[in-house]
């Protein structure tokens, strides 16, 4: 089973659909993943946004509710800042294959410990402790390298029609949107995993 995950480190079900593939992997469930990078608020400045700023007051309400409710088993908080080098870094940490050591970091350090995963020193420092090499990743993505990944990010959103984070597509056929809770998601995905059906 080959599975595309649309994700961006600021969406909070993209972390809760991390922990998910960890316990999936855990019940035995063999799957290729890739994880696809997503940037959904690029206008976000380096210095991030409150909810409220983005949102009416009853709409931020909600969200904090529902993230509340799938988050809280996983300790997850939410706050927004821009994602941009941190998606690029990501495309950095899958070179040397250690992208969900790298991405468990960040979206802890976003969530857990409400830091600015825009600010490329807190990056960097992340970035260390998992040990990557902090010059050679600023560098490439200082020479545009993975530009091109977002680009070709990109096309594969215009070609499986995505909208929003997390969406799973299934053996290039089935498209999830959103996350479910475990057992849920589990029988969804077996299930498409076994049909032959576009």
């Amino acid at each position: 089973m080959k599975i595309k995950v649309f994700s961006d480190y600021s969406c909070p079900f993209c972390y809760i659909a991390m922990c998910f593939f960890e316990n999936l992997r855990k019940d035995g469930i063999k799957f290729d993943i890739e994880w696809i990078p997503y940037e959904i608020h690029p206008d976000i400045p380096e210095e991030g946004k409150t909810i409220e700023s983005k949102y009416p007051k009853g709409y931020a309400e909600k969200m904090h509710e529902v993230l509340t409710k799938f988050g809280k088993e996983y300790g997850i908080e939410y706050k927004d800042y821009n994602t941009h080098k941190s998606l690029l870094a990501g495309e950095f940490a899958k070179t040397v294959g250690i992208y969900d050591e790298f991405s468990k970091k960040i979206f802890k350090a976003y969530f857990t410990e409400q830091l600015n995963i825009g600010d490329e020193k807190i990056l960097n420092t992340i970035a260390k402790e998992i040990g990557l090499d902090v010059k050679e990743m600023n560098k490439l993505i200082d020479s545009g390298v993975f530009d091109e990944k977002i680009e070709k990010a990109k096309k594969l959103i215009d070609q499986f029609k995505i909208e929003g984070t997390p969406t799973f597509i299934i053996n290039d056929k089935h498209k999830i949107v959103g996350i479910r809770h475990y057992e849920q998601m589990k029988r969804a995905i077996l299930a498409y995993s076994e049909s032959k059906l576009m």
